[in-house]
């Protein structure tokens, strides 16, 4: 029972995921969601919230560019897996056989934040340690950011 409700609940939300970034109410958002966009690329912001000067937001915007180029090619392969999970559970097949979607998901998405996780600790190293202080923040702002077509479109 809990493996069945574990599995509704993933094709919940990879349905939700699936939706694109204005969600399923279309081009308003709901209360909690702004609509509006940031007047700032994220280079920018990263550059301001860590204090970067000219040769190290160069290093990073090449750094993201290149993983951004290296994750473009799981874009459609996670879609599809998520997209798998949810007919495999919707159309009732055996439970090996929703696992063995989950697994294919599950490594794709693996895939993806090894690169994030890259990006990262590449950017990282290049930091003094008065920067570092702001790494805890970009850590966080990591986890899709490779997951449209540009990192670095306003978000």
């Amino acid at each position: 029972m809990a493996r069945r409700i574990l599995l509704i609940g993933f094709l919940a939300a990879t349905l939700v995921f699936a939706q694109g970034k204005k969600g399923g109410g279309g081009s308003r958002g709901g209360p909690d969601i702004p609509q509006g966009s940031f007047t700032q690329s994220r280079l920018d912001r990263i550059s301001t919230m860590l204090n970067l000067d000219k040769d190290q937001k160069k290093n990073l915007k090449t750094a993201f560019d290149e993983a951004q180029k290296e994750a473009s090619a799981l874009h459609d392969p996670m879609t599809k897996a998520r997209l798998a999970v949810g007919e495999a559970v919707t159309s009732g097949k055996s439970q090996d056989e929703i696992a063995n979607a989950c697994k294919s998901a599950a490594q794709l998405d693996t895939q993806m934040t090894e690169i994030e996780l890259k990006a990262f600790a590449t950017v990282f190293t290049g930091l003094d340690d008065s920067q570092k202080k702001g790494a805890p923040q970009l850590f966080l702002m990591m986890r899709g950011m490779f997951a449209g077509k540009n990192w670095n479109d306003a978000q």
